[in-house]
């Protein structure tokens, strides 16, 4: 339909902030998305942006013009969606966010299974341990530990992931092991720089703050320098069963770890969800 023509390239250019962006989103040239608007201002004899070397804004028209064509956008992918679900297809772009060693093995692994049943469905997953804006970054879904403080996303629990601290026998056959978290100070510690380790003691919280040796903001690093004999680290047990397993690593101070940490999903509060949304979403929580 020509009266489409140009309004995905447009609306690109405004949510991505500029051509070179909108044409990175969109996986065509710059050139290509210049020339599309440039042709939808011409078809409608209207300028929609103002063009500097530097940036790219709305006109007045522009803004106005930009808040209906997203609504027209969102109308149709909603159609698609509506069609797809009717045959029972699931199809489209999925984003997802996620962090840590979870993230790299069983987020990973469920995503290629479900790409695998769906070929039809696009995925991303931007592994990364920062929390991300889901709306305003354009993610679909998110998974993370602990409870979300945004309200205007819905929740959803399918998992725990618990929080210990381990040692290797070779450290423990030349430190005496700690019988209390107050211990920690006589010990040497792996830990990103600052970190303050939470404990529970009775139904109260106990918090200690670990001078480390061996510091690093990876828990794949902090659990190999654990193994290594370096000292004592506290991880979620994802980063330490295979050493358990082994016979490389000893959990310790048991009696004191905190309740386990919720796994969730997470998504922006929509009044409709798409159908490739919903089917990842029950596909992840049957799976775990």
């Amino acid at each position: 339909m020509r009266h489409l023509d140009g309004l995905a390239e447009f609306c690109a250019v405004v949510s991505e902030g500029g051509f070179t962006r909108a044409s990175e989103a969109l996986g065509v040239s710059a050139s290509f998305v210049s020339r599309r608007v440039a042709d939808l201002e011409a078809r409608l004899g209207v300028r929609l942006l103002h063009r500097t070397t530097r940036s790219v804004n709305l006109t007045d028209i522009g803004a106005r013009y930009f808040e209906r064509a997203t609504a027209i956008l969102d109308d149709i992918d909603t159609l698609e969606a509506d069609l797809a679900e009717q045959q029972n297809l699931v199809k489209g772009r999925l984003r997802i966010a996620a962090g840590g060693l979870f993230a790299e093995t069983w987020v990973s692994r469920q995503l290629a299974a479900f790409a695998a049943q769906h070929p039809h469905v696009e995925i991303e997953l931007d592994i990364t341990d920062r929390r991300v804006d889901l709306v305003r970054e354009g993610f679909d879904l998110a998974i993370r530990h602990g409870m979300p403080a945004d309200p205007d996303l819905v929740v959803r629990k399918i998992g725990a992931r618990r929080m210990m601290v381990c040692a290797s026998p070779n450290y423990l056959a030349e430190h005496e092991p700690p019988g209390h978290p107050s211990q920690l100070t006589q010990h040497a510690c792996l830990a990103a720089t600052g970190q303050r380790w939470m404990f529970c003691e009775g139904a109260a919280p106990y918090e200690v703050k670990v001078s480390t040796r061996w510091s690093s903001n990876n828990g794949v690093a902090l659990a190999a320098a654990c193994e290594a004999g370096l000292g004592l680290a506290r991880l979620a047990e994802n980063y330490f069963s295979n050493g358990i397993a082994a016979g490389k690593l000893v959990p310790i101070l048991t009696t004191f770890e905190v309740e386990p940490q919720e796994i969730v999903l997470a998504y922006p509060s929509r009044e409709r969800l798409p159908y490739r949304v919903r089917s990842l979403i029950t596909f992840l929580s049957d799976a775990i």
